[in-house]
Parts: structure tokens; sequence; C-alpha cells
């Protein structure tokens, strides 16, 4: 009587009732079809499996996929979302999880387990990682220490001073309500790709992708007061396993709010590598 299919952009209106029903209508429908119709090229033609009872829609798991050059090789990621099948079919649940687990050469994330998921996520091989953050605030730059970084905003940032990796994902990510800063210096650049979200109805900018940490480090500090004013922040929220361990003086830890695991068929990954740039983090949700 049931059977799991792939989905994809051609059955978002059969789909879309079960994700409102799961989820609520807090995400708006065409957000939902982010995930269906992605905005960068997929290495896949489907968006996830659907579980069906006499053609009925019962069940849905979103996977969201991306190809990435990573220490000069190119690594293939699958980020699950959207899991969710309705009470009286519960017990198949588990059967659209394995389906995508026959998936080879991918590096699988969640980064929104829910207590239930996390516990078969850990019986079926996921590695739990950390994702504490440092949010850092503006202070006045320190009058007679050298600025010598500067800012580009959004549209200000040119792809020719990018990397062909960084605009690559700067193109990918135009029309995502993302903020695009461009953190340089005369021998040297950041790129950061950031999202607005909010701790207590306070406004804050995540950070979902940098390019060099070691530049990161070296210049943000120096520019924080333009930076949030430009994006209209508080301050910046970055995780903490992109800093190489470095802590900042401007900024406090944010213990994890949380959980987040892998799973990746690439010995030469860590989850020092997996930022949330392809991800439901940056497709759904602020």
């Amino acid at each position: 009587m049931f059977r799991v299919e792939r989905a994809t952009s051609d059955d978002f209106e059969r789909i879309y009732p079960l994700l409102r029903q799961g989820f609520g209508s807090a995400i708006p429908e065409q957000i939902w079809k982010r995930i269906f119709v992605p905005p960068w090229n997929s290495p896949e033609t489907f968006c996830g499996y659907s579980l069906l009872e006499n053609e009925v829609v019962k069940g849905y798991l979103g996977l969201i996929f991306s190809s990435r050059v990573i220490d000069e090789r190119v690594e293939k990621f699958c980020n699950m979302t959207s899991w969710y099948v309705r009470d009286d079919c519960r017990s198949h649940s588990l059967a659209l999880l394995l389906e995508a687990l026959k998936l080879k050469d991918y590096t699988f994330t969640n980064f929104t387990a829910s207590p239930t998921v996390a516990t078969i996520l850990s019986r079926l091989g996921f590695t739990e990682f950390p994702v504490h953050q440092q949010v850092l605030f503006p202070l006045p730059h320190l009058r007679g220490t050298p600025r010598r970084w500067g800012c580009d905003f959004d549209s200000q940032v040119s792809t020719i001073q990018l990397t062909q990796t960084d605009g690559i994902i700067f193109a990918d990510h135009q029309g995502l309500d993302c903020r695009h800063v461009l953190l340089k210096s005369n021998d040297a650049y950041c790129y950061l790709v950031l999202k607005e979200t909010r701790r207590k109805g306070l406004p804050f900018a995540k950070v979902h992708y940098l390019s060099h940490a070691e530049h990161f480090i070296a210049g943000i500090e120096s520019v924080m007061v333009q930076v949030c004013r430009r994006l209209r922040v508080l301050g910046i929220m970055v995780d903490e396993r992109y800093l190489k361990g470095h802590k900042f003086k401007t900024g406090i830890r944010y213990p994890h709010q949380r959980r987040a695991y892998f799973k990746s068929s690439s010995s030469a990954l860590s989850f020092n590598q997996i930022d949330t740039l392809y991800s439901e983090l940056v497709l759904l949700h602020s």
C-alpha cells in the first residue's frame, strides 16, 4: 500500500499541503518552493522523497543538493530538511531516510535535528558536531590604531574581486535575502554571506559563509561599527568552528540552540569545513 518515490518540482502542489500541516503557516508558500526549485545548479534533478499511500502524499523528506570546491576538490552535499509524516503513517517514516542514504558520494547534513531525529541519526552512523557561536558587538575603533581594512556591501561587491569559487557563491545567493560583505585590505579579503536573524526580538546578522578565517579574524573588529550600521543589526553571530579557536575581545560565547549532524563518504572532510550556506537555514529560515 505504501511506496517511496523521488519528489521533483512538479510535485510541489501535491506536497505543499502536507508541509503546511506539519510546519504551520509561518513559512510562506513562495519560500517553500525554494526547496523544489533551488536557485543554484543542483547535482540532482529531484528534491527529496515522498511517502505515498494509494497515490496520496502522506510523508516527505526534503533534500537540498549542492557541489562545493573544498581544498581544491569537489565535495557533494545533501542537506536534509522538512521531514514530516502524517500521524497515521508514522511507522513508515524511516523508509524516507533509508532511501536517501542509498545515495552515493554525498556528505549528508542535518542542522535542525529534534531530539527524536537526533537519536535516529546517531543510530545510523551520523556524527554530532558543535555549533556554538560567538556574538561580536561593535565597539568604536581606537584612535591611533591603523585602519587598513574596508568593506563593500551587496551590489558593491564585484565578482572581479572574488575568486571563481566565491564568485559562484555570490551569484547563487542573489534574491535570497542574504547580505554580502567583502572585508578587504590592500593584499587580502574575506567574503561573507550573512542573513538577518533575531534573538529575543533583537536583530543580528548570522554568518553562513566566510571565505578566509584568518582575514576575518584580522579585520572584522576594526570595521564592526560600519558593518552593523549598514546591516542595521546589533552584532554578528559566527560559528566557532569557522574561527580556528580564536576568541574575540568584543565577543561573547553563545551556546548552541540546535543540534547538527553529518555523515560523509569523504574521509578528507571535517566538520570545520561544513557551513550552512547551501542549506535550509538559508533557503527557509533566518
